[in-house]
C-alpha cells in the first residue's frame, strides 16, 4: 500500500524529485534550443531582424506590413542577428535560448505566489514539465512566453499593493507584446480607490510607451497602424480549415439546414467585424465582477479567466502560440483546472506540433503548408479544446456574477 500522507509530506518539501524535475526539464529545453528547428516564426523572426538591421525600425516598418512587433523587441533581434553572424552561432538557438531561460522565472514566479500552500513545489514542476511551457520557451520562437512572466510579476506586485511597480511590469511587457494588457483590468479594478488606479494605469502607459517614443515620434501614423491596432491573424489551415474558432465546432455549423446557413454566415461576419468588442467587452466585465478578488491566487485565477474568455469569445483570430500567455496562469483556478486545460489545449497543440513535424519530438522540419487537411483525430481534438474553452470561459463569468450578486444581497439585508 502506498503511504499517501508520506508522498504529500515529501511532495511539500524541496528534494531529490524536485531537482530531478528541473533537471528533466532543463534538458529537455536544451535539446529543442539546440536540435529542432522550431516554428515557421524562427524564419520570420530571422528576416525580421535581418532586415530591420539594413532599413532601422522606420523603414521596415514602412516596407513590411506584416511586422506587427514593438520597437523594442524589433531592435532586440536585429542586434541578435548582428550576434548570431559574429559569433557564428545559428539564430534558432539566440533567439529561443532566452526565452527558455526567461521559463524559469516563470517557474519561480509560480513559487513565490503560491509560497504559502504545500503544494507550491508540485505546481513549480508542474509548470516546469508542462508540455506546453517546454514546447513555446524552447521551441516555438516567438515572445509569448515574456507576456506571461511579465503578467505573473505584475500579479505578484499587485497581491502586494504597489500599483506602481504592478503597472510597470505590464508596461515592460508591453516592450515585448501588446497582448500582456488584457491581464491590465484585472489588476486595474483589484486596486481600492482612484488614486492607486491611477498610479498603476500611468505607470504602465509611461513604462510601457517609452520605448516607442523614438519611433512614435518619427512616424507616430505607421507605429499605430502597424503595431498599436494590430487586429491579429486569421489562421487557416491550407485546406481552408480554421486553427480555433466556435462556428465549427463538431462540424455543427455544417449540420444546419441551408435555410439557416445565411443568417449564420451573418453573424459571423459580424463577429469577425466586431471581434475586438466581442472579446474585450466580455473580459472587462469578468475583471470588475472580480474586483474584490485581491490576494495573490484570486489575481490570479481573475487573470487566468480573461485570457480564457479572450481564447474562447475570438472569431478565430489566434495563433498558436497565443495559449503561451495563459499557461502559468492555469495553476491558479485549481489542480483540476490545470489538468483538464493541459489535456485539451495543450494536447492539441503539441499534437498539431508532432504533425507538422512529423515527430512526437518535434526534431522533424515544420511543415504547416505541407499538411492542408488535418486527420479527423486532430479535428475532433482542436473542437474538444474550442468548447472546453469556451464553456470554461462562461463557467467564469457565471461564477463571478453570482458571486457579486451574493455580495450586493447582503449588503442590501444589512
Amino acid at each position: 500500500m502506498i503511504d499517501l500522507q508520506r508522498v504529500r509530506r515529501r511532495l511539500s518539501e524541496p528534494g531529490p524529485w524536485l531537482w530531478t524535475a528541473l533537471a528533466i526539464g532543463a534538458v529537455v529545453r536544451a535539446g529543442l534550443v539546440v536540435f529542432s528547428e522550431g516554428s515557421d516564426d524562427v524564419p520570420i523572426w530571422f528576416s525580421h531582424a535581418a532586415w530591420t538591421r539594413r532599413y532601422g525600425l522606420v523603414g521596415y516598418y514602412e516596407w513590411q506590413e506584416v511586422f506587427n512587433h514593438p520597437p523594442f523587441i524589433g531592435k532586440a533581434m536585429s542586434l541578435l542577428w548582428v550576434l548570431s553572424q559574429m559569433a557564428e552561432i545559428p539564430f534558432r538557438i539566440l533567439l529561443r535560448a532566452p526565452f527558455a531561460a526567461l521559463d524559469l522565472g516563470n517557474a519561480l514566479l509560480l513559487l513565490h505566489l503560491f509560497r504559502r500552500s504545500p503544494h507550491r513545489y508540485v505546481i513549480f514542476a508542474g509548470y516546469w514539465l508542462n508540455p506546453l511551457s517546454i514546447l513555446y520557451s524552447a521551441y516555438h520562437g516567438n515572445t509569448d512566453t515574456g507576456v506571461a512572466f511579465f503578467g505573473l510579476l505584475a500579479v505578484a506586485a499587485a497581491a502586494k499593493r504597489r500599483p506602481l511597480v504592478s503597472g510597470a511590469a505590464l508596461g515592460f511587457g508591453l516592450w515585448l507584446k501588446l497582448p500582456v494588457i488584457l491581464a491590465a483590468p484585472a489588476l486595474l479594478f483589484a486596486f481600492e480607490g482612484w488614486r492607486r488606479r491611477l498610479a498603476f494605469a500611468v505607470a504602465m502607459l509611461l513604462v510601457g510607451l517609452s520605448t516607442y517614443l523614438p519611433v512614435l515620434v518619427e512616424a507616430p501614423g505607421l507605429v499605430v497602424e502597424r503595431v498599436l491596432a494590430y487586429p491579429g491573424l486569421n489562421i487557416m489551415t491550407p485546406g481552408g480549415s480554421p486553427i480555433w474558432t466556435i462556428w465549427s465546432v463538431f462540424g455543427i455549423a455544417d449540420a444546419l439546414p441551408n435555410a439557416w446557413r445565411p443568417a449564420l454566415d451573418a453573424v459571423i461576419e459580424a463577429h469577425a467585424a466586431h471581434n475586438t468588442l466581442v472579446c474585450v467587452l466580455p473580459l472587462i466585465a469578468f475583471a470588475w465582477l472580480r474586483r474584490r478578488e485581491r490576494t495573490a491566487r484570486e489575481l490570479g485565477t481573475t487573470v487566468c479567466g480573461c485570457f480564457i474568455v479572450f481564447y474562447a469569445f475570438n472569431n478565430n483570430f489566434l495563433s498558436f502560440q497565443y495559449f503561451a500567455w495563459s499557461v502559468p496562469f492555469w495553476f491558479f483556478p485549481g489542480a483540476r483546472f490545470a489538468a483538464v486545460a493541459t489535456l485539451a489545449i495543450g494536447g492539441y497543440v503539441y499534437a498539431a506540433y508532432a504533425f507538422f513535424c512529423g515527430s512526437p519530438l518535434l526534431l522533424g522540419a515544420w511543415d504547416f503548408r505541407g499538411h492542408p487537411q488535418w486527420p479527423a483525430w486532430l479535428v475532433l481534438w482542436r473542437d474538444i479544446a474550442v468548447l472546453w474553452c469556451f464553456v470554461s470561459a462562461w463557467a467564469f463569468l457565471v461564477a463571478a456574477a453570482r458571486a457579486e450578486w451574493r455580495r450586493s444581497r447582503t449588503r442590501e439585508r444589512r
